[in-house]
């Protein structure tokens, strides 16, 4: 884990708040492991939000009673946060299924979060993250047969939340943003599909800051290429149209790199870019390379 970008003796150390997500999955060996390795590091406090993990509660498969500890934990860790207790939030992965058995019907982490201060799903954006290559997408998690209503309500106001995270988190002003389109080969002038030419085009055509809308394949293929050749990226953020059609790419050519960012909420929160992992849980085999990217991330910040 390289941290040289953090000053040898600082001031503060930054406290980062940690969950293990769902108990039942990989959340708890991943905390032990990356606790082990860094609670006697210098350059940061470790915090763990978890308390009174109920014994009982069982591995490797969804279960009411995962749910409802993850649920608790977040809200706990929510009012951490607002109560400056701690400087940054990194969560782990939580298992949908557990939080829909304990009766939250939310659809993960972000929802839950943005839920406990208030905010609807219009007022915050899940960013993806490997080292200069962002992605924020459109649309989360949603059905199919409802992206194409979704992602023509939400991308003007996605494209000016992009705007002020990059700006305020990132640092870059006048960023050059890159519209993926929402059909294959971005509707190809209408012929597979209306939304590019009837909305998106008009939407980007007067800022000077957006591309697009580009035919996600051939846009998001070169971006990965530049990636994998450590060459600087064409645009500083990529606004995918929903989840599959970026998140393959980037878990694909990033392994355990890369990381969520929840852009809106009060605080900074990060979270693994993976899941529960049920088949790893007791098998040692659960690797904490994206739990330790979080926490790079966080202390860039700090």
């Amino acid at each position: 884990m390289i941290i040289s970008s953090v000053p040898s003796k600082p001031i503060t150390k930054p406290k980062i708040a940690y969950t293990l997500g769902d108990p039942g999955g990989i959340g708890p060996e991943l905390f032990t492991k990356f606790n082990d390795k860094y609670k006697n590091n210098n350059h940061y406090e470790i915090i763990l939000v978890d308390q009174n993990l109920n014994p009982n509660i069982q591995k490797s498969k969804p279960s009411k009673e995962a749910g409802e500890h993850a649920y608790q934990t977040l809200v706990k860790a929510n009012q951490m946060l607002l109560n400056k207790e701690a400087d940054f939030l990194v969560t782990g992965p939580v298992c949908k299924e557990s939080l829909w058995l304990a009766g939250i019907e939310l659809s993960g982490q972000t929802e839950v979060l943005a839920s406990l201060n208030k905010l609807n799903r219009n007022q915050i954006e899940m960013f993806f993250i490997l080292e200069n290559f962002r992605i924020v997408l459109a649309t989360r998690h949603e059905a199919l047969k409802d992206v194409s209503q979704l992602y023509l309500q939400r991308i003007e106001g996605v494209i000016q939340h992009s705007k002020d995270a990059l700006g305020k988190i990132f640092k870059i002003p006048n960023a050059k943003i890159a519209v993926l389109g929402l059909n294959p080969h971005a509707g190809e002038n209408g012929i597979i599909g209306n939304e590019e030419k009837d909305f998106v085009s008009k939407l980007i055509a007067p800022d000077k800051d957006l591309f697009g809308p580009f035919s996600p394949d051939a846009c998001l293929a070169n971006a990965a290429q530049k990636y994998l050749t450590k060459l600087e990226p064409d645009f500083d953020l990529y606004i995918a149209a929903y989840h599959d059609q970026a998140l393959p790419l980037i878990k694909g050519i990033g392994g355990l790199k890369a990381i969520n960012m929840t852009y809106g909420l009060p605080y900074l929160r990060v979270s693994v870019d993976h899941g529960t992992a049920y088949d790893l849980v007791g098998t040692g085999k659960a690797s904490i390379e994206s739990l330790e990217a979080c926490t790079e991330f966080c202390l860039k910040l700090s």
